[in-house]
């Protein structure tokens, strides 16, 4: 006779992997319908409905499943947006996120419908680059990921640069491959008299001026275009601020940070934010999200976890303090590198 099996063990973090789709799902089309931005105050489904063109019915199913997950609240038949979430939903808000969650889902999470595929049979043939060199791609991403930084990102990394002991004298800084820029803005507000520097490609660039106009902070923040990779990136700052740029120059990293070293005002700093890969390169989760890309190009621009501070000593900084950081997006490295006096 078969025994009947025992189990002391849980497999309920199986059940929510497999069930965590559905609730990117209804964040997705809540976000596509356009419900948020119906729910500032409790109303009723019907109303909801007909203000974003939907089913009556199926509009209250689907209510009732963002109420399940945690995205509404349901009273006495009416619906509302969770308070504290409705700053991240409502598309007015300017700590929007939605548009950097659908750009996601479309960088990484469509790029893995194939994925039993590609563990089985390798990368596509030809080049995979139709993402990496379209400038409307770039420009879109670059606007939408500004998100993360007004999101929450940018408040805490200016504390953290504003609790340096040199912050009260830095007059001049530079955001190298800074994108839209948001981090230099956050970091100018916190300080009454430093300038900023802005650099990266044209097409990126656009949207930092976009940035800085929107702001009001055209008297204090620039924008220089150029590849930091090939171009001069000027000289005479005290602080150098690079967020998730440095995996372009991986594959010669000391000759950036030696130019980085260069291009800094004696005594200066410079702030690497960035991924730092642990556990033989399985941690954190932050690396998923770049999955889809490394099966398809079979390129891994991660860093190993210290693996920029090490560059920044060899590059002739003369200490470096490095930390991770629980950031929005997840854990990030923090690297402070201060050059001689």
């Amino acid at each position: 006779m078969k025994k009947l099996p025992t189990m002391e063990n849980s497999y309920a973090v199986l059940q929510d992997m497999a069930t965590a789709p559905i609730r990117s799902r209804l964040l997705m089309a809540g976000l596509e319908l356009g419900v948020f931005d119906e729910m500032n105050d409790y109303r009723s489904a019907d109303d909801i409905a007909a203000a974003v063109g939907s089913h009556a019915g199926n509009t209250g199913r689907f209510l009732d499943s963002l109420t399940t997950i945690g995205l509404a609240e349901k009273r006495n038949g009416l619906y509302r947006n969770r308070p504290e979430l409705a700053p991240f939903l409502l598309k007015h808000s300017p700590t929007f996120i939605g548009e950097m969650l659908q750009l996601m889902e479309r960088m990484c999470i469509e790029p893995l419908d194939g994925l039993v595929d590609l563990v089985k049979g390798g990368p596509p043939t030809g080049t995979y680059d139709e993402d990496f060199s379209s400038p409307g791609l770039w420009a879109q991403a670059t606007r939408a990921s500004a998100a993360w930084v007004t999101g929450g990102a940018g408040t805490q990394m200016a504390k953290i640069v504003a609790s340096l002991p040199e912050f009260a004298g830095f007059r001049r800084m530079l955001d190298l491959g800074g994108g839209h820029g948001m981090f230099a803005l956050y970091f100018v507000d916190a300080h009454p008299e430093m300038s900023g520097v802005v650099f990266d490609r044209p097409v990126v660039a656009a949207v930092a001026n976009e940035f800085i106009g929107e702001y009001g902070l055209q008297e204090r923040v620039s924008v220089k275009e150029g590849d930091y990779l090939t171009d001069d990136i000027g000289t005479g700052y005290d602080l150098i601020w690079a967020c998730s740029t440095l995996n372009f120059a991986r594959h010669d990293l000391d000759t950036l940070i030696g130019k980085v070293h260069d291009a800094l005002n004696s005594g200066g700093v410079f702030i690497a934010f960035q991924d730092g890969m642990t556990h033989e390169r399985t941690q954190p989760d932050t690396m998923l999200g770049h999955l889809g890309d490394a099966l398809r190009s079979v390129q891994d621009f991660s860093f190993d976890q210290g693996e920029i501070a090490e560059s920044m000593l060899r590059c002739g900084f003369r200490s470096v303090h490095s930390q991770t950081i629980d950031a929005p997006m997840g854990a990030m490295d923090l690297d402070i590198a201060r050059k001689d006096r």
